[in-house]
């Protein structure tokens, strides 16, 4: 290996820019077929009810409807890829009745040869229902009042772990704190709407998928076993990408296979496109949550037990609530070294529009709550919030209790420092900012995030390597790029390890057909775990280049190096050949041999490390209107090494604006299981003009077990923004928070009080 880097750590421009600053990127809504019929798909205006008939004649007697598929034809998919461990968990995944759930919730689809005609043969059609007492308060549907939404009930999982003698704990305790802290239910909003699909089943039974999943190999094996072919004639075929933040991962309730359905059906290929209206009511959201923390700590500072109840509010169906309370589990027991912790929750079904995967993946929610009462516990007690949380912060070899392993990197103090170095944390405040009705505070909070899922979840990752006559590269791999630049590093990755030029790294399109097995984007794993696959491959592929090599200039295998595309002798650099001379010659001049360097990785990362970080806000809030509005936000993280740092830069800045308009002004406004705020005229996104000052710190600790040292970042990046900036409104008024979002009237009600 060179001691340079030649690629890693660099800031190459991305592979897909010049497509994408040009316009001639093409996404799932621009994908058109010959004969391309178009879907549309009916609602239920109930939030619960049992669909007694259909009359779909008037619709299907208007010139241009093709057909219709119905809720009763083609199950829904409500798990996710743990279920996919065993043939009778899988059965668990799929739901086939006629009961619509929620406001929004998919009854049938009409393909007709125009949008148009699908949109009035959808208002011709009669859908009779039975109506069914619904359930939209979670604490109700806990207590198992109001209708089951499930067989099984309203309660969809319950889980509980207790650390060390948790009574013992408090009563050890100094200062015993306890508070209720509640979240919201915010949208992902990407630039690119969620839900487009375009499907193809052909009259040879094979059926090819474009869509924009965050998941190609996972939604191929749903999409099996939902519609019961085998999984070598399912194709998915993911296109460019507008934004996911884990809205696309795996498939959209209601599209997919309904769409699939009606291709099937018609004998033609149909494209579904749902609207920005459809996509705010009926597509999944943000785990609603409340929080119960009960925290004991002595007078020196020392936290001594945690008592964390947790009530989540699911939807109406729950494909992920399992990870997304594991992760609040994990993160909130593994940041602090608290000895004895009582950690229970739970997870129910609302009447309401489902929730799922979102960036953070229930870290948000325990953040927010745990990183308040962090700040509640230091100033009860007089500590600096900053040295509080060094005081108590897990350290660099200490075992997590959560998953008994290792902790082998750790930069927590560094982003700490730095953050608070650059922020101007132990500057004394401006006060001049300050003066008359608009008051100024600051807050810090602190964050542990998971790269991956290994051993958590099924987590594969695989790529192959092919080196071609000319000395180009060909990359295989399924890792889907929603606008991160993941591929862009994986190829950074290979050039690194392969000597060879990034210029001359080629990658396969994102297709399950081609592509081996890839966990999908999520978990912040794809530089971690598709790094890693990537890494092995290509250390197999270099092998193979160095043994033909070492023939070709009789030198030993362990004397050579490869570098800019060229193999020399490590102590005579003008003895050497060109990589293109060497596969030339293997592949094509040689003709008893005729062998192409094809080197395949698959498997699981040996671990799932912790990224650390800590976000430090300014805010300025005004005493007579109650708005707050976010000044400056520091952001320091510990991704181990920054493979491509202006990506990692760019997912703290994105990060950072997410975590604000969470803060600030995101959440859905339900009215009996109706979304009343289901546009971006009233679902308020920060605008440019909300953008405050961002600083963004890279620390690297080097992980032990990433490719180049490298974990994960994007994910985290959000997580602990909101409850930076609830506690500097209150060092700014003294108006504790605890219910995001943080809008004016909260804050002026307990001005007021």
């Amino acid at each position: 290996m060179r001691d340079a880097a030649a690629a890693v750590g660099r800031r190459p421009p991305r592979i897909d820019a010049v497509e994408k600053a040009t316009g001639t990127a093409r996404y799932a809504a621009d994908l058109k077929l010959d004969g391309m019929l178009h879907a549309k798909l009916l609602r239920s205006p109930h939030a619960h009810a049992r669909v007694v008939s259909i009359d779909a004649s008037e619709a299907l007697g208007l010139p241009g409807v093709r057909g219709v598929a119905t809720i009763e034809e083609v199950p829904k998919v409500v798990q996710y890829w743990f279920f996919l461990r065993t043939k009778e968990k899988e059965k668990q995944m799929y739901l086939l009745d006629n009961v619509v759930r929620f406001v929004g919730d998919p009854v049938l689809a009409v393909a007709a040869e125009d949008q148009e005609t699908a949109e009035e043969a959808v208002s011709r059609i009669r859908v009779r229902y039975e109506t069914i007492r619904p359930v939209f308060d979670p604490f109700e549907a806990f207590e198992g009042k109001g209708a089951p939404i499930h067989e099984k009930g309203n309660v969809a999982f319950r889980v509980g772990k207790r650390f060390g003698d948790v009574e013992q704990g408090f009563e050890a305790a100094d200062l015993v704190v306890e508070n209720r802290f509640h979240t919201s239910k915010q949208k992902h909003t990407p630039l690119e709407p969620i839900g487009t699909c375009l499907a193809d089943w052909g009259a040879d039974g094979r059926l090819t998928v474009y869509s924009s999943t965050q998941l190609p190999h996972w939604s191929q094996m749903y999409l099996s076993g939902a519609l019961g072919i085998p999984m070598n004639r399912v194709r998915i075929v993911k296109p460019h990408t507008g934004g996911a933040f884990g809205g696309r991962c795996g498939l959209v309730h209601g599209l997919e296979t309904l769409c699939c359905r009606l291709s099937q059906k018609t004998g033609r290929p149909v494209r579904s496109s749902f609207s920005r209206r459809e996509e705010f009511i009926a597509t999944e959201s943000r785990h609603p949550m409340t929080i119960d923390l009960r925290t004991g700590v002595t007078k020196e500072g020392v936290l001594v037990a945690n008592e964390i109840r947790i009530l989540a509010d699911a939807g109406a169906y729950g494909t992920h609530y399992i990870g997304v309370i594991a992760d609040c589990l994990s993160t909130g027991v593994g940041l602090y070294d608290v000895p004895n912790v009582d950690f229970q929750a739970a997870a129910v079904y609302t009447n309401t529009s489902p929730c799922g995967a979102f960036r953070g993946y229930g870290n948000p929610q325990m953040n927010f709550a745990q990183e308040s009462q962090m700040d509640v516990i230091a100033r009860e007690l007089g500590m600096d919030p900053v040295a509080f949380r060094r005081k108590n912060h897990r350290r660099l070899g200490a075992i997590d209790p959560v998953f008994d392993d290792e902790i082998r990197s750790n930069g927590l103090e560094e982003c700490l420092e730095e953050g608070g170095r650059v922020f101007g944390w132990n500057a004394a405040p401006d006060r001049e900012k300050g003066r008359g009705p608009v008051k100024r505070g600051r807050g810090v909070a602190a964050l542990l995030h998971g790269t991956g899922a290994a051993g958590g979840l099924p987590d594969p990752a695989s790529a192959t390597v092919m080196i071609h006559a000319d000395g180009t590269v060909g990359l295989v791999t399924a890792a889907a790029d929603d606008g991160q630049g993941n591929r862009t590093a994986l190829a950074q990755i290979a050039s690194e390890v392969l000597g060879i030029e990034m210029e001359k790294i080629g990658l396969s399109p994102t297709d399950t057909s081609v592509t081996p097995l890839d966990g999908g984007t999520h978990g912040s794993r794809q530089t971690y775990c598709g790094g890693l696959a990537v890494k092995k491959a290509c250390e197999r592929a270099r092998r193979r280049i160095l043994a033909f090599a070492a023939e070709a200039l009789n030198v030993a295998q362990e004397n050579l190096e490869i570098r800019e595309s060229r193999i020399h002798d490590r102590g005579d650099p003008d003895h050497g050949l060109s990589v293109a001379d060497l596969m030339r010659k293997t592949q094509i001049t040689d003709m008893a041999l005729c062998e192409q360097v094809v080197e395949t990785f698959s498997g699981v990362a040996p671990a799932m490390p912790g990224y650390y970080g800590a976000h430090f806000a300014e805010v300025e809030v005004n005493t007579e209107t109650g708005e707050v509005r976010v000044v400056r936000l520091t952001g320091a993280f510990d991704v181990g090494r920054a493979i491509n740092p202006d990506f990692v830069e760019g997912q703290i800045t994105g990060g950072g604006v997410m975590g604000i308009g969470w803060a600030l002004t995101e959440g859905l406004v339900l009215e009996k299981g109706k979304i009343r705020n289901g546009s971006f005229t009233d679902y308020r996104l920060l605008r440019s003009v909300d953008v405050p000052e961002l600083d963004t710190i890279i620390v690297e600790s080097h992980e032990p077990t990433g490719p180049f040292g490298a974990k994960g970042v994007g994910e985290g990046s959000m997580v602990c923004v909101a409850s930076a900036v609830a506690n500097a409104v209150y060092d700014a008024v003294g108006v504790r928070i605890r219910d995001l979002p943080i809008t004016p009237d909260k804050v002026l009600g307990d001005v007021v009080a």
